[in-house]
């Protein structure tokens, strides 16, 4: 399939929503604002209970955020694969995939046009993730605090144990002169995160919904490199479960995302 993607196709945003109404409108309103480049976006909401949900939804369908909101009648995780596989069908030759606790950023004007230009320009590349905005990790005595003492709790929350951390105070990879660096080392990550990644679809279409890392050797199988870049960032909102939602259970998380497969 080529590659390439017209100038004004738009590209087809998939946003997974797995609940946290606040992380929910933060990244809609930033996709609002911030997106100048043609796109179709795409909401699958997986019936999280919240009722204030309902509401963030409805708000931005009002804003004419949608070319379609997709709401599940359970909270199952094979909803939103099932769902974002069968779409793929009418899809263009890159998409988006992003995750509701993501909110993108560019200094170089719309972060999706950027995406698009770099993937374009590199043809080895088959999967771009942006890097994250570091000022949201918390240090390790400071999560411990806010969970008084539990180090388990501080590490799944805070993320303590995040190569992403690996980033901090390191100028190489905040270099926005380079469109990207492959995800394999020196950069301290494997592969792009898996909450925000520009995918070729014929991967997708031929191998299906994988979880970020073997996702990434998919790609690599098929003679594509998986790459970030750092003229495109994204906060990662869920590292603020550790002030906002400290009761969020890394067995029920894990429980969660294991019981389709």
């Amino acid at each position: 399939m080529n590659s390439s993607q017209e100038l004004n196709e738009p590209i087809t945003i998939f946003i997974a929503s797995w609940g946290r109404p606040i992380y929910l409108w933060s990244c809609l309103d930033s996709l609002y604002r911030t997106i100048e480049s043609p796109a179709r976006i795409v909401l699958l909401d997986n019936a999280h209970p919240d009722p204030l949900i309902r509401q963030v939804i409805a708000g931005f369908k009002r804003r004419n955020l949608f070319a379609e909101v997709v709401r599940f009648s359970t909270n199952r995780f094979e909803n939103i694969t099932k769902a974002y596989e069968e779409r793929l069908v009418d899809v263009g030759p890159w998409h988006v995939y992003m995750e509701s606790d993501v909110v993108a950023s560019c200094s170089h004007g719309c972060w999706l046009s950027e995406m698009s230009r770099i993937v374009q320009a590199d043809p080895s590349i088959g999967m771009l993730g942006s890097l994250i905005d570091t000022r949201d990790f918390l240090n390790a005595e400071k999560a411990r605090q806010l969970m008084s003492g539990d180090t388990h709790s501080a590490e799944f929350l805070a993320k303590l144990n995040s190569p992403e951390r690996a980033f901090t105070g390191a100028p190489q990879w905040a270099d926005e002169s380079r469109d990207s660096f492959p995800t394999e080392p020196p950069c301290p990550i494997g592969n792009p995160p898996g909450r925000l990644m520009m995918l070729r679809t014929d991967i997708i279409r031929e191998h299906g919904f994988q979880l970020d890392t073997p996702l990434a050797e998919c790609f690599r199988k098929q003679g594509f490199r998986p790459a970030v870049t750092a003229r495109v960032r994204h906060r990662h909102l869920s590292l603020l479960n550790v002030f906002d939602h400290t009761d969020y259970s890394q067995t029920n998380r894990d429980q969660f995302f294991t019981s389709s497969s």
